[in-house]
């Protein structure tokens, strides 16, 4: 898909801008908000690596499927983002809510074997404050949007480009270190000499640059008086 879809597409989810689908009047649940940031950026991965104009009507100009590849986009991720994941992120946080018997006025979660046997014997529970259970929301609904990140760049080479780029940061750091403390094991003398060599190396580095346009120019004119004497 063209990256100028995907981005009109994320630029509609960031502002809140929804078009074919009326958006929660609140967010999807209680639970924190990260978990639907990595599934939007999951989502945006594989609509990146998605071809969805199809072959036969490659000979139509340019701009109709630009056109067309950004009302998918926009499509797919508001499907994405306010039905599959809200559905989901639903049904997680209504999952939490029964499996530790939370109800609306009181969100706790026992924090104690004492009181797990004491709400099996007498019928209540002794529960932490609220905020547990809502971070306890948080990293189960974050644990299924990170996994679905993981998917879709594994099967679109995403984490193999990451690799690599992590391994030439890595190589450059090694690098750029190596160099530093052999430049700062020198004396004066020998700082001055390598400053002098890597001056020389950039500009001859310059100057292999503006060769061959030189050589072209040179070239246009010997052709020219080729032409000219002609």
């Amino acid at each position: 898909m063209e990256p100028l879809a995907v981005a009109v597409a994320a630029i509609f989810q960031f502002l809140g801008f929804a078009i074919f689908f009326a958006q929660p009047l609140d967010r999807c649940s209680p639970a924190p908000t990260l978990a639907s940031w990595v599934f939007l950026a999951a989502t945006l991965f594989f609509l990146w690596d998605t071809d969805v104009y199809p072959c036969r009507f490659s000979h139509m100009a340019r701009g109709w499927q630009i056109l067309i590849e950004i009302v998918a986009a926009v499509f797919l991720v508001e499907l994405a983002a306010i039905i599959i994941w809200c559905g989901l992120e639903r049904f997680l946080y209504s999952l939490l809510e029964e499996i530790f018997n939370v109800t609306d006025s009181q969100r706790c979660v026992p924090f104690a074997v004492v009181s797990w046997l004491k709400r099996l014997v007498t019928g209540s529970a002794y529960c932490k404050p609220s905020v547990h259970f809502y971070w306890m929301s948080g990293v189960i609904t974050s644990i299924v949007s990170f996994a679905a990140l993981w998917y879709v760049l594994e099967a679109t080479d995403g984490m193999y480009y990451v690799k690599c780029l992590v391994q030439n940061f890595r190589w450059n750091i090694r690098l750029t270190w190596r160099m530093l403390r052999c430049y700062l094991g020198m004396n004066m003398a020998g700082r001055r000499r390598t400053l002098q060599v890597c001056q020389m190396a950039a500009n001859r580095n310059r100057c292999a640059r503006r060769m061959p346009t030189r050589r072209a120019c040179r070239r246009k004119e010997e052709e020219e008086d080729d032409c000219d004497s002609d």
